[in-house]
């Protein structure tokens, strides 16, 4: 039995108290990655779904409320000691702004000493009031709060949204959780099976003649009707390790080397181990 790194998203509904009165119906896939900013690691939690509805033209002003933490580690990032504390002035914030007015929380970074929250929300709208009440219960934290336009969702897509090297390790993460929940202690190389897809018979024999020199072997390939844009599919295999470090490796050569022939990643499945 194997696993593809494949996502599922879900639609879920968001209170919309617009004078339309209307469901704001959006899609949800919420992940968290590491990442460096200025030298200096970065921890982002997001919706990572968000990507194929927006920009939501009724959620073009960007909202966020940055708190500085008191007891954050040498590097910047949240410690054990406050994890509590700011679980808790999330708990209050999230829910505070978007169950009662049209906007919509779409991730948080930690960063620099920092938690800073991300939302959306309607034009117009005035929160200042609700999030100074939240952080008066909260009298040992100093926060700033700002907007500003942005209706191409420019922070969202270009500071928050992973790039495709850092999606592929969150895929990866994702069957390596699979794997140990059904048993796999991820001590033992096996044989890890590979997908991917061209647009052209050519990339794809050319692709193929580059391959074994990284010690990959072909198993099949197929012509699929499904696609139009990359109809020619091509499946390898190598005996590699699964642990995060050498699948992401592996994965993101994969990935890179795909790019120059025109072609698409599409993931990766091997079977469990058990001890």
């Amino acid at each position: 039995m194997g696993f593809i790194d494949k996502f599922l998203s879900k639609k879920n509904r968001t209170p919309d108290n617009s004078s339309e009165n209307q469901i704001l119906e959006v899609p949800e896939n919420w992940n968290f990655y590491m990442c460096q900013i200025d030298g200096q690691p970065a921890s982002y939690f997001l919706n990572l779904a968000l990507a194929e509805v927006a920009p939501i033209p009724e959620r073009s002003t960007l909202i966020w409320v940055e708190i500085q933490m008191n007891h954050s580690r040498e590097d910047g990032l949240s410690s054990n000691e406050e994890f509590d504390h700011l679980n808790d002035i999330e708990d209050q914030i999230i829910p505070a702004l978007s169950n009662q007015y049209p906007i919509l929380y779409v991730g948080r970074l930690t960063h620099n000493h920092l938690r800073t929250f991300y939302f959306y929300s309607q034009n117009g709208i005035d929160v200042e009031h609700s999030i100074h009440q939240i952080m008066q219960m909260y009298p040992d934290y100093s926060y700033r709060f700002s907007k500003e336009s942005d209706s191409n969702w420019s922070t969202y897509f270009n500071d928050m949204y992973p790039d495709k090297d850092i999606m592929q390790t969150i895929s990866n993460r994702a069957v390596i959780e699979n794997l140990q929940k059904h048993g796999d202690s991820l001590e033992i190389a096996r044989p890890v099976e590979h997908w991917l897809f061209f647009k052209t018979d050519i990339d794809r024999v050319n692709f193929s003649k580059i391959i074994p020199s990284l010690g990959f072997e072909i198993i099949q390939q197929n012509q699929v009707t499904e696609s139009e844009d990359f109809p020619y599919q091509l499946q390898i295999s190598r005996t590699d390790y699964v642990n995060q470090e050498s699948i992401d490796t592996c994965t993101i050569e994969l990935c890179r080397l795909a790019q120059q022939f025109n072609a698409e990643y599409d993931g990766w499945e091997t079977q469990i181990i058990s001890n």
